[in-house]
């Protein structure tokens, strides 16, 4: 069954390929996209793709396994190749995205999942199904030309998807189920990234604010592994589980090495300020381009 998404489809080929650059890399970045382009289902408003291209009839729209993302590495390929349908197709997703999305708050938030899954939050926040990763689609399409959306800029929905991160509550957990993950995937380490991805790309500095508070969660969650401390990590929180506290992982995506990456990134902006050096990674390595450095 053929996949779409980023994580571990023909979407996440193209990010990777586009990102290694060279000339041996557009042959899989033509071939993944037409792939792509072929399978988008129309809706009234645009085109939508699923995980896998099937018969499932479980959407999620959001960067790791759906529109966002598969509409993301669509603008990247389109810029890269020259292609304006792959730009045009882009488009069409982010045009479909805004019927769906929550912006009565002057935010920008998905659904988790359509249809809304029992027993799970209507809305998430993290790299794989909120805010923190969709803003990338809004950075793609500037990378390819596209400077609006439904009517509203790109730089303006961006910014909708951070005001959406501040208003929820995170990083602090209100209720059972709500932001149990600190990790890079679906926690504050990757909202943290996306923040200071935000601020460096743009010069706002008032998002800091925010990435003050998200660091100092980070920090004050961090577990002793040895009396001198010179050691730590991380245990998130299932409240369905029991005992609630997870055991620590290690990884980029679930674990420490994402952590540290971002609390790292977050201690040298602030002590360089905005124009330190930023890493761009093949998820959002376009993301990266901002205000010249002084």
């Amino acid at each position: 069954m053929p996949v779409n998404d980023v994580l571990m489809g023909d979407a996440g080929t193209i990010l990777v390929c586009a990102w290694l650059g060279g000339d041996v890399a557009d042959g899989p970045v033509h071939t993944a996209a037409d792939a792509l382009r072929a399978r988008a289902v129309p809706s009234e408003s645009g085109l939508a793709w699923k995980m896998y291209q099937g018969d499932r009839d479980r959407w999620m729209p959001n960067y790791s396994h759906g529109t966002a993302g598969i509409a993301t590495a669509l603008a990247v390929a389109g810029h890269r190749l020259d292609r304006s349908d792959l730009v045009e197709a882009a488009r069409l997703g982010a045009e479909h995205l805004v019927t769906l999305a929550d912006i009565d708050d002057g935010g920008f938030r998905l659904p988790l999942q359509i249809p809304p899954a029992e027993g799970r939050e209507a809305f998430a926040y993290g790299w794989c199904h909120g805010p923190a990763g969709t803003i990338n689609l809004f950075g793609a399409l500037e990378l390819a030309g596209v400077d609006a959306v439904a009517g509203t800029s790109t730089t303006e929905w961006r910014a909708r998807c951070v005001r959406s991160l501040e208003s929820s509550g995170l990083p602090a957990r209100l209720r059972p189920g709500f932001w149990d993950n600190d990790g890079r995937c679906c926690g504050t380490a990757g909202v943290l990234d996306a923040v200071l991805t935000h601020a460096q790309a743009t010069g706002d500095a008032a998002c800091l604010a925010f990435a003050d508070r998200l660091a100092s969660a980070l920090v004050d969650r961090a577990i002793a592994m040895d009396p001198d401390g010179s050691q730590c990590c991380w245990r998130f929180h299932e409240h369905r589980a029991d005992p609630p506290d997870l055991d620590p992982g290690v990884g980029w995506m679930q674990g420490a090495a994402g952590i540290v990456a971002a609390l790292s990134r977050y201690a040298r902006v602030r002590e360089g300020g905005l124009s330190v050096s930023r890493t761009g990674l093949p998820d959002d390595w376009w993301m990266h381009v901002g205000p010249p450095t002084s």
